[in-house]
C-alpha cells in the first residue's frame, strides 16, 4: 500500500513537472529495487565480441560515442580527439583526424572543450558524418564513411543553433539540436527560451519545444547536467530519444516533433523533490550540493534505446557503483537490471555490460555495449579455472593483445518473449 500511495504522489509530481499530459504519454512504474537478473543464456539469444584492430593507424583511447551504421562502427574518442570508422568485423576502415583549416592549439591539448572533433551524427540517408567543432562555431563539417572531408556547412547567422550541445538526424534534411539555457544567441544577449529546435539543412528553423519556463523549469547552468547532446537514436533512422536533467521522462521524437512520451515513475527516495527546477529561492546554485548528500536521487537518465517491445535505460545518480542499466519490458511492466545477468558458457564466461559503458548502440536488430581490453582481460583472468571453449576471435584475441589495447565491442541479440 505504502508504495501504490507513493506512485500516486509521483504520478501528480511528474504530471506536473512534464507538462505533457496532452502528448502520447506512456507511464511507467519503475522501481530499482525489485528489479531481476538472470542467466547470460536466458536473457540473449546471440553474443558475439568483437574486438577493434589494436594497430598504429588506429589506436583508440576510448569509445565516447558509438554509432552502427550499415556495415560500419563509427567511434567517436574524445580523449584522442578523433572519429574512427571499423568494419563490422572489427578491422580498420578509415579515420578522421583532421579538419582543413583547423588547427588545434597544443597548450589546450588536454582541454575537451579545444578539441578538433566536439560532437558528431550521423545522416543515415546521405552516409555522410556531420562533425562540430570547439574551433568553429560558424560552421559543421562533413565527412563520409571513407573518412575523407566533403564539404563545410555554414550555419544560419540569425539562428541560435550555433550554441547547440547536441544533434541528431531525423531524416535527410531535418535535424533536431539541443540547446541549454546558459547559451545566448548570436549578436543578442537575449537568452534561449527553448531546449529543442528543428532545422532543415542547419539553415531555416521549423519548430522549438519545451520551453524553458519558470513554472516548469529555471534557466541556468545547474539546471542541465548533461551537456554532450542528449539524443539516443531509437533503432529507427527518422527516431530518437531525447532526456534532459532532472526530468523523468523519455521524449521521443520524430521529424514532426515529439510523438510520444514516456513517463517515468521512480520511488520518492530515487526522485528529486518537485520543486527542484523552479523552486531558485532554495535550490540555485545548490542543486550539486543536495544530489552530493542524497545520493541516490537520480539527475539524469541516459543511453535510452527502444527495442520492440522492450525499453532501455540508465539512471544516473551519485550511488557510484550502483547496478543501474535496466531492460523495461512495455507489454509486462517486467524490470531487468543488466549488470545482475550474470555470465555463462554462452558468453564464454565473459560479461557482456558495464556500469561504466552501458548501452552505446541500437540499430534495430542488436544492441551494443563496449569493453576496455582491461576490463575484458580482467575478465579472462577471473575465470581461468572455468576453461571457457573461447571462440576464433577472442582466442586469437586473448593470445596476441593485451589489457593496453583497443576496446570491444559487444553485439547482443535478446531472446523472444523474455
Amino acid at each position: 500500500m505504502k508504495k501504490v500511495i507513493l506512485f500516486f504522489f509521483l504520478l501528480l509530481q511528474n504530471l506536473a513537472f512534464g507538462q505533457v499530459a496532452t502528448l502520447d504519454t506512456v507511464v511507467l512504474r519503475i522501481d530499482p529495487e525489485i528489479a531481476v537478473g538472470g542467466t547470460s543464456g536466458k536473457i540473449y539469444n546471440e553474443v558475439t565480441y568483437i574486438p577493434l584492430q589494436n594497430s598504429k593507424e588506429c589506436v583508440i583511447g576510448e569509445i565516447s560515442k558509438l554509432e552502427v551504421v550499415d556495415k560500419f562502427y563509427i567511434v567517436f574518442d574524445r580523449g584522442l580527439d578523433q572519429i574512427v570508422i571499423f568494419n563490422q568485423d572489427g578491422s580498420y576502415h578509415a579515420k578522421c583526424v583532421n579538419i582543413p583549416g583547423l588547427h588545434k592549439n597544443s597548450g589546450m591539448a588536454n582541454n575537451f572543450n579545444f578539441n578538433i572533433f566536439g560532437d558528431l551524427a550521423i545522416n543515415r540517408l546521405k552516409q555522410e558524418i556531420f562533425v562540430k567543432t570547439n574551433l568553429d562555431r560558424e560552421n559543421l563539417y562533413v565527412f563520409n564513411y571513407e573518412g575523407s572531408f566533403k564539404r563545410k556547412v555554414p550555419l544560419e547567422a540569425s539562428s541560435p543553433i550555433k550554441r547547440f550541445s547536441g544533434f541528431a538526424f531525423l531524416d535527410s534534411t531535418r535535424c533536431v539540436y539541443n540547446l541549454n539555457s546558459s547559451s545566448l544567441q548570436q549578436r543578442t544577449s537575449e537568452a534561449i527560451n527553448y531546449m529543442i529546435y528543428y532545422s532543415n539543412n542547419f539553415l531555416v528553423d521549423l519548430k522549438k519545444e519545451l520551453a524553458y519556463d519558470p513554472k516548469t523549469i529555471a534557466k541556468g547552468g545547474d539546471v542541465q547536467v548533461t551537456f554532450d547532446g542528449p539524443f539516443y537514436q531509437s533503432g529507427s533512422s527518422n527516431k530518437c530519444f531525447f532526456t534532459r536533467s532532472y526530468d523523468y521522462n523519455l521524449y521521443l521524437i520524430d521529424e514532426k516533433g515529439i510523438s510520444q512520451v514516456f513517463k517515468m515513475l521512480l520511488p520518492i527516495d530515487y526522485s528529486v523533490p518537485n520543486d527542484f527546477l523552479t523552486n531558485e529561492e532554495k535550490y540555485k546554485a545548490k542543486r550539486a550540493e543536495y544530489l552530493d548528500v542524497n545520493r541516490q536521487k537520480v539527475y539524469s537518465i541516459s543511453d535510452v534505446y527502444n527495442f520492440e517491445d522492450y525499453l532501455f535505460f540508465k539512471l544516473n545518480n551519485n550511488s557510484y557503483g550502483e547496478k543501474n542499466i535496466f531492460l523495461y519490458n512495455l507489454k509486462t511492466g517486467s524490470l531487468l537490471n543488466l549488470p545482475k545477468v550474470s555470465p555463462d558458457e554462452s558468453t564464454f564466461f565473459l560479461p557482456t555490460i558495464t556500469s561504466n559503458s552501458s548501452i552505446k548502440a541500437n540499430d534495430g536488430n542488436y544492441i551494443y555495449s563496449t569493453f576496455s581490453s582491461l576490463e575484458l582481460f580482467n575478465g579472462h583472468q577471473a575465470i581461468k579455472d572455468k576453461h571457457p571453449t573461447y571462440s576464433a576471435q577472442l582466442k586469437r584475441y586473448f593470445s596476441t593483445q593485451t589489457a593496453k589495447s583497443n576496446p570491444v565491442i559487444v553485439r547482443l541479440k535478446l531472446q523472444s518473449n523474455l
